[in-house]
């Protein structure tokens, strides 16, 4: 089961990005061993400072959505998540001074609650995205750390490491690289390290490999390839 729900960490909910709101960015998601599109990913980032993205088939048909609010914390922010080729529902909101999690697996299923406390090192979905921004110079410079990640379906968090590592191939020459891999060894003999890089000028992330947040209609997290598109004026950082 870890091996699916520790899928929460994938970076497919990126957040905003350098670039001036009401703005969308595309992510196309492939399968590992091959060319096959899985799903795309549209994150619009509206001049309220909300951050919706859709989940759509290869065929155009949305099967998920998100909303995302980063007012309080920009690493650790609220969202409501659906999915509605299995029944899916996540809720992340505030509840006094503390984030308070709702999960339910399908339609029909059983819905868990569980608050936490908000700490430096707590992330929660895209905040991750800021988390790297925030401390770019420190991950640059090889300092790794260590975080805390909520994971939804399991009603906990897990711990990770995040540090500077190399580039896959095909990854465009001037991007720089992390990795978080899981702090635990019986975390680590389920789920395999992630890999994200970044353009050095934009700080924009342009491709997360590892397993994806999104389960498809039989309940599994695939392992997917995300390239992503901006604006034209940002692919290159002007």
């Amino acid at each position: 089961m870890m091996k699916q729900t520790v899928a929460g960490l994938c970076l497919a909910a990126l957040a905003a990005p350098s670039m001036a709101q009401d703005t969308t960015v595309v992510g196309k998601a492939y399968r590992l061993d091959s060319d096959q599109l899985v799903y795309v990913e549209k994150h619009q980032y509206l001049e309220d400072g909300r951050h919706q993205v859709s989940y759509e088939s290869p065929q155009g048909e949305v099967f998920a959505r998100k909303t995302l609010d980063y007012s309080v914390s920009e690493q650790a922010p609220t969202f409501t998540q659906t999915n509605d080729l299995i029944g899916e529902r996540i809720e992340v909101s505030n509840a006094d001074g503390k984030l308070k999690l709702r999960y339910r697996a399908s339609d029909n299923g059983k819905v868990f609650q569980k608050r936490f406390e908000r700490s430096k090192r707590l992330l929660v979905d895209a905040g991750f995205d800021k988390y790297v921004k925030n401390n770019w110079q420190a991950l640059t410079e090889g300092k790794p750390f260590e975080i805390q990640y909520l994971v939804p379906s399991e009603t906990t968090t897990v711990s990770f490491k995040v540090s500077q590592t190399d580039c896959l191939a095909n990854t465009p020459a001037s991007a720089k690289c992390f990795s978080i891999a899981p702090q635990s060894w019986w975390v680590s003999l389920a789920v395999d390290p992630l890999t994200v890089a970044y353009d050095p000028n934009t700080r924009n992330l342009v491709r997360f490999t590892g397993r994806g947040n999104i389960a498809n209609a039989d309940g599994d997290y695939q392992s997917v390839d995300i390239h992503y598109q901006y604006p034209d004026s940002q692919a290159t950082g002007e």
